[in-house]
């Protein structure tokens, strides 16, 4: 009844849709291939006054406001933390904001960390799924450790609108790169195809839930069982195979 259910749901929908991340991918290859330097104190207060006086005025072009960005990139410096993170919760322009959190993702690593940590609590910059996404991936980059799970435990799993598709696949980049076990119950959670446990259920999310979660996780299936594989070092068919062959074998914590 169930499998009748999912397939009847599953057939009428349309061909999962291929997430465009090619733009996302020239970002990173342009953030990464930039030459960055170290600034001398004074050589770094001088830009980030400049910058602050440029991006002040509340009229500001944002091709004024780009400008300013730019005379920042290539420099690395604690001065330049604080403006970037203000810069990040403030500036009305996604396309900016995703370039300062990248700039912020090569800062000086403990007071970038702080700062990414406190935009990743700011619930007005992470309603950008883009700039969330960035947010996660500089996270990474700043020295994440186990601790810092339980501030992106549940971001996942909130909400699957094709829309967060970018912010699930960047947890997803962090769990394999790290080796996160912590990120085990998540990873078998989204490892099968999604279905209703009973479509007749009261409780049973509503049709649009499933559909969104299905076209989330035909987007994404692959990055989970890439994550899954570099923490246990196997390669697993369906969830419960991992179960079975691992996770009897190996408590978590």
């Amino acid at each position: 009844m169930i499998a009748l259910a999912l397939v009847g749901l599953l057939t009428i929908q349309a061909p999962a849709p291929k997430v465009d991340s090619s733009q996302e991918k020239k970002s990173s290859q342009s953030s990464s291939s930039e030459s960055y330097a170290t600034w001398p104190d004074r050589l770094a207060r001088e830009k980030v006054k400049a910058f602050e006086k440029a991006v002040k005025p509340k009229k500001a072009s944002m091709a004024d406001r780009k400008r300013a960005l730019g005379e920042l990139k290539g420099g690395i410096s604690q001065h330049l933390v604080k403006p970037l993170q203000k810069f990040i919760e403030k500036d009305s322009s996604i396309v900016l904001k995703r370039e300062a959190v990248q700039m912020l993702a090569v800062q000086p690593k403990k007071s970038a960390k702080k700062a990414v940590l406190k935009l990743l609590d700011n619930a007005a910059v992470t309603g950008n799924p883009q700039v969330q996404a960035g947010l996660i991936r500089a996270l990474g980059r700043t020295g994440y450790v186990q601790k810092d799970w339980k501030q992106i435990a549940r971001v996942f799993e909130s909400d699957y609108d094709n829309e967060r598709i970018p912010v699930h696949e960047a947890i997803l980049e962090l769990v394999r790169d790290h080796k996160e076990p912590q990120a085990i119950p998540l990873l078998l959670n989204n490892m099968d195809e999604p279905s209703p446990e009973s479509v007749d259920a009261a409780d049973n999310p509503p049709r649009e839930y499933w559909k969104a979660r299905w076209h989330a996780w035909a987007a994404w299936k692959p990055k989970v069982k890439e994550a899954m594989k570099a923490i246990t070092g196997q390669d697993f068919a369906n969830a419960d195979e991992a179960r079975a062959a691992w996770l009897k074998k190996n408590r978590l914590k």
